[in-house]
């Protein structure tokens, strides 16, 4: 998958996911500009990131309570796809629970459904709604 742009979800795509730091140095270095989104308090989803080792990857954090709706809401996805300045077409959102991904999904948003989170059938489900699926994020660019 060639990316321009990409969303993360904080607390099921990136934290605990062994390889994503590489993963995220490949896709910058390649130019992919990236955000992050949460329901976590502004402070917390910092912290995290700075904890993973993971904030210098990403142009921007954008919080639940700041895009004033639900963390798996597509309004989210949308207000951060904007601030990326990109478009649909140019944008894949990186998702780990099956509500948030059908709904960018219904926004017209690519998806790449992230394992670790989802319990079993739900990643099932998943894995049949995504354009593309990670396992994990060592595989993911081979």
């Amino acid at each position: 998958m060639r990316l321009q742009s990409a969303i993360f979800s904080i607390e099921d795509t990136l934290l605990n996911h062994e390889g994503v730091d590489k993963v995220l140095s490949i896709l910058k270095m390649e130019g992919v500009w990236m955000y992050a989104v949460t329901a976590l308090p502004r402070t917390e989803a910092e912290r995290a990131l700075h904890d993973a080792g993971l904030s210098d990857y990403f142009r921007g954090i954008l919080t639940a309570q700041e895009a004033s709706c639900a963390a798996s809401d597509a309004k989210m996805y949308e207000k951060a796809m904007r601030r990326l300045r990109s478009s649909l077409r140019d944008t894949v959102v990186f998702l780990g629970h099956s509500d948030a991904l059908r709904n960018a999904k219904a926004a017209g948003f690519r998806t790449a459904a992230v394992k670790g989170v989802a319990a079993p059938e739900e990643w099932a489900v998943m894995c049949m709604e995504a354009e593309e699926i990670v396992e994990q994020y060592a595989d993911f660019l081979a």
